[in-house]
């Protein structure tokens, strides 16, 4: 399938769009061939939820067209655009004082901030300033400061499902989702706002997305569709969307360290991904509005 005019991308990093990719869509997760993860005592090949989709690996760059396509318009909002970016050097510089590339594991990660408070307090301070840059003046909130393992094909899991005590390779895998988990109408996802995410580990990592809101996928599966005994809403609608559309192109964002995406999670099919990377990803991530 070809691309089709929805979610925006405001490249700030850069303009030529030579950091993204795309493919030809996406394939059952049992179809798909599973890297194995290997790092630390980690030996093990990851899990996914039965309706799991994976993203298909002949990525390519995009043509011009495709780019015309994503570029920005006067009508781009935090629920319809994709924003990315590179943290400022001087906020870049005191987190490199922490050394937080140097961790093996998430625990390793706090304790570092942790162990050097003076400079942590700096980096709260210069952090706040730098959001407040891209809130719109409205409110926001930290997320979740976290870690994935290397050679992930995709990151997401829904780890309130697992019992305790769980081991890391227990966890089962979403494949590309919706981060959708209350059942709201399509119309009222654009109030969502949106998820800033930046790498703070050692390695290029990515962020995919279909560029497709929420409302579209629906109104595209509606026409496709017999709806007459479904109800398509926002927990179940990638199941829906990848059984008539498995072939709508998976976009794929390349994201160096102290590089940010801002995505509205609640409105694109998306996850991360750690394919062919061998050390510890690391995460900060932010809810609010944001936008430029």
């Amino acid at each position: 399938m070809e691309l089709k005019k929805g979610i925006m991308l405001f490249n700030e990093s850069d303009e030529t769009y030579n950091n993204i990719t795309i493919n030809s869509g996406v394939l059952p997760a049992n179809e798909q061939e599973i890297p194995k993860v290997e790092y630390g005592s980690y030996s093990y090949y990851p899990l996914y939820e039965e309706d799991a989709r994976l993203p298909k690996r002949n990525w390519r760059s995009l043509t011009k067209k495709e780019i015309s396509i994503l570029r920005p318009t006067e009508k781009r909002t935090d629920t319809n655009t994709i924003y990315t970016g590179k943290l400022p050097d001087n906020l870049v510089e005191l987190l490199e004082k922490l050394e937080l590339k140097k961790s093996t594991s998430r625990a390793e990660v706090f304790e570092r901030f942790q162990a050097d408070k003076s400079t942590t307090e700096k980096v709260n301070k210069m952090m706040e300033a730098f959001l407040n840059t891209k809130a719109n003046g409205k409110p926001h909130k930290i997320h979740y400061l976290g870690t994935n393992l290397p050679n992930m094909e995709v990151v997401a899991c829904d780890t309130t499902v697992m019992p305790k005590g769980y081991k890391e390779e227990d966890k089962v895998y979403l494949g590309i989702h919706n981060d959708g988990t209350y059942y709201v109408p399509f119309r009222t996802i654009r109030n969502s706002g949106n998820r800033l995410t930046i790498n703070l580990g050692l390695e290029t990592r990515y962020f995919m997305f279909i560029n497709l809101t929420m409302s579209q996928a629906y109104n595209m599966i509606r026409k496709n569709f017999d709806l007459t005994n479904h109800t398509v809403d926002v927990i179940n609608i990638s199941k829906y969307f990848y059984a008539c559309f498995p072939d709508y192109p998976v976009l794929r964002i390349e994201q160096k360290p102290y590089e940010y995406y801002v995505a509205p999670t609640d409105n694109c099919f998306h996850d991360g991904c750690t394919l062919g990377n061998k050390e510890l990803d690391i995460v900060l991530a932010y809810l609010g509005a944001f936008r430029y």
